[in-house]
């Protein structure tokens, strides 16, 4: 079933591991905020949300990858010692991770969090996955080979795509683009996670996600998953998204559920500005 996948064996593992610490310190911690990366007028609760088990879950996930691919580049999302080490150099084969996403989620006990962790070469995704431990769904991708969905002991789970999705959005600092949707009778998801939300677009849950100043952490990751599996990701000019050699974060990130919602969305935009 996984023989195909030629990075599923160093992904895995630090997914369900992660996960699995995780889940038994849900709702046991507290947010601890921490200095954000956004300019001071971005910032918010969700922005600065971080606790201790970020980075525990962090350093053994790191500890696991060091042990497989010692030499490569390193994008984590916190700043723990064992970043220092990997190489820098983030042109080549590079290891991305959050190691957790939907930190607020997680402190108040829900189960829209998970852990995320790619690939990429060149500055592209190449392999990615993400875990969401409470309810032991783990989404996996390669370039050009599809879509994995399995539990912590490799049993695959049956999913089908839907043909059309439901009339939802997620969104982040895109309020202008609001009731753009909701003129069309699009609703907000409920979600507190951005791979939740990108995972809820995959399954059909959703239509569409907008972001502004989009980190890779937390899009970089489920971006591949959700194109393997048919779904669209662009800039705000409906571009494909480009990343600088230090994964910095873009100013739009754009998901959507297929191509015909892209065209809706952007169709929408256009006619809004001459009304």
């Amino acid at each position: 079933m996984t023989s195909n996948f030629e990075y599923f064996k160093i992904l895995k593992p630090v997914l369900v591991t992660g996960g699995m610490i995780l889940n038994l310190m849900r709702g046991k911690v507290t947010n601890q905020p921490k200095e954000s990366d956004l300019p001071p007028e971005l910032v918010k609760e969700s922005s600065t949300a971080h606790t201790e088990i970020d980075d525990f879950v962090q350093d053994i996930a790191l500890e696991i990858l060091h042990s497989s691919l010692p030499d490569i580049g390193i994008n984590a999302e916190e700043v723990t010692d064992r970043v220092k080490w990997f190489k820098q150099d983030k042109t080549g084969l590079c290891f991305h991770l959050d190691p957790l996403d939907g930190t607020l989620a997680y402190t108040k006990n829900r189960e829209d969090f998970a852990i995320g962790a790619a690939l990429s070469d060149k500055l592209k995704f190449i392999a990615s996955g993400i875990y969401f431990p409470a309810v032991d769904r783990l989404f996996y991708a390669e370039k050009g080979k599809g879509v994995l969905v399995i539990n912590s002991l490799g049993e695959k789970i049956s999913f089908t795509r839907p043909s059309s999705p439901e009339k939802k959005y997620a969104q982040k600092r895109c309020d202008e683009y609001v009731p753009i949707l909701e003129k069309l009778a699009f609703t907000k998801l409920d979600s507190m996670s951005a791979h939740h939300s990108m995972i809820s677009i995959l399954e059909g849950k959703a239509a569409i996600q907008m972001y502004h100043m989009a980190s890779p952490h937390d899009f970089g990751i489920p971006q591949l998953i959700l194109e393997e599996a048919g779904g669209i990701c662009t800039d705000l000019e409906g571009k494909p998204i480009k990343y600088d050699p230090d994964f910095n974060r873009v100013p739009y990130f754009l998901a959507f559920f297929d191509t015909k919602i892209k065209d809706l969305f952007f169709k929408e935009i256009e006619r809004s500005k001459t009304l």
